[in-house]
């Protein structure tokens, strides 16, 4: 350990956190605190099916609420692939997402966003919208799921990057270090057991939400709970150009962008 070395200035010596006090004290400024003029909220419609096909989507109720700026379905995106995770570089994760799509793989899945000038009129909307849906065989064992003649989860043929689509194996990862089959040879004991845990949260103090802008200059400003502005960059906004810049309140994704849009679109999602 680095404790005893007097030559080192941070290495093993304790730091203060910047930002510690304004924490502990309640003054730090998080995404949710920022209120913009004209500001429009946006709710999602989730689905109610571990796994199903939407057969019909009827968004045309929703979109005469008074107050509802926009409805958008699988019909209003483009089919734009991309990865959940971004955690390294080359992204080695599948590119199996869509902002919206007509299967949903999940209870919670995303089936339609609604924009309004406020969360109530925007959950109303949301409410609004007619779905049917082909309710398809759910999986809800890692290993049943893998199993010969399970329910295929990914079968759109545009997913790229899925290890074994047939057996709904996203990623494999191999990792050893030194003589693994030596290591086992010479240990006083070998254990071995199968450990299954659930799906968790960190339970940050700053709830998931995301405001955009258009500056004075037609930039796509975005602010956002994110520990990694730059996955936010390239994931979501690949092709963009985006810039990062960071302040002591919080981080900023600056966005320059190609067509002229409103300037009252600001979009707060939640």
């Amino acid at each position: 350990m680095a404790a005893g070395r007097s030559d080192l200035k941070t290495i093993g010596k304790p730091e203060r956190r910047v930002d510690s006090v304004k924490l502990a004290t309640g003054r730090g400024t998080f995404v949710d605190d920022i209120a913009l003029p004209r500001l429009l909220h946006a709710r999602i419609l989730h689905s109610p099916h571990a796994h199903a096909r939407i057969t019909r989507i009827d968004a045309s109720q929703a979109r005469t609420v008074p107050g509802v700026a926009c409805v958008l379905t699988h019909h209003d995106v483009p089919r734009v692939a991309y990865t959940t995770a971004g955690q390294g570089w080359p992204e080695p994760s599948p590119y199996d997402a869509f902002m919206l799509d007509d299967k949903v793989r999940f209870v919670g899945d995303r089936v339609a966003v609604v924009a309004a000038d406020d969360p109530e009129l925007a959950q109303r909307a949301c409410e609004a919208i007619k779905v049917e849906y082909e309710v398809l065989p759910a999986v809800l064992d890692p290993e049943q799921a893998m199993a010969q003649g399970a329910p295929v989860i990914h079968d759109e043929k545009d997913a790229t990057g899925i290890k074994d689509a047939a057996r709904n194996l996203a990623a494999e990862i191999n990792a050893a270090v030194g003589d693994v089959a030596k290591g086992f040879a010479e240990a006083d004991q070998v254990l071995e057991q199968t450990y299954r845990v659930p799906y968790v949260q960190q339970s940050s103090i700053e709830p998931h939400v995301t405001i955009t802008w258009l500056d004075e200059d037609n930039r796509l400003m975005v602010r956002t709970s994110t520990q990694v502005p730059f996955h936010v960059r390239r994931i979501g906004m690949p092709s963009s150009g985006a810039m990062i810049r960071r302040t002591w309140k919080g981080t900023w994704v600056e966005v320059r962008t190609i067509n002229r849009l409103s300037s009252s679109s600001q979009v707060m999602v939640t």
